[in-house]
């Protein structure tokens, strides 16, 4: 049964990015922005294990990056914007992340979310 998210400030739907968290990751982080070049891209994507062991990535986080465990990778301490770098590469986007965060499919995380931008003069509202 999918079970619409709940919206609430808890983790792991909210997830706090504290300094000793980041401090802790960073290498994760780092990682994840590597991806940035198309180069590291297809490095990784043709063997993503010696492209992780070669960044320093222990056994534990490459299972994480190749599960695509992206709540445990943020709670870890890497950087949402770098791990979704990480789901860039393999296809995915920010939906994906939220949706494992809050533990739903990205369709349901989709129709949970308001689909009207406010507050725009007429000629500029927005609806998906």
């Amino acid at each position: 049964m999918i079970v619409a998210p709940t919206f609430d400030l808890d983790e792991p739907g909210t997830i706090l990015f504290t300094a000793e968290r980041a401090f802790h990751g960073r290498h994760l982080t780092s990682f994840c922005l590597s991806l940035r070049e198309r180069e590291n891209r297809s490095r990784f994507l043709d063997d993503p294990g010696q492209f992780m062991t070669d960044f320093g990535l222990n056994e534990d986080e490459q299972r994480l990056v190749t599960d695509r465990n992206w709540t445990e990778l943020l709670m870890r301490g890497a950087h949402l914007q770098s791990v979704l770098k990480v789901a860039a590469t393999y296809g995915g986007n920010l939906f994906d992340i939220g949706a494992h965060n809050v533990g739903t499919t990205v369709n349901t995380l989709l129709a949970a979310c308001p689909r009207v931008v406010t507050g725009l003069p007429e000629e500029h509202t927005w609806r998906a």
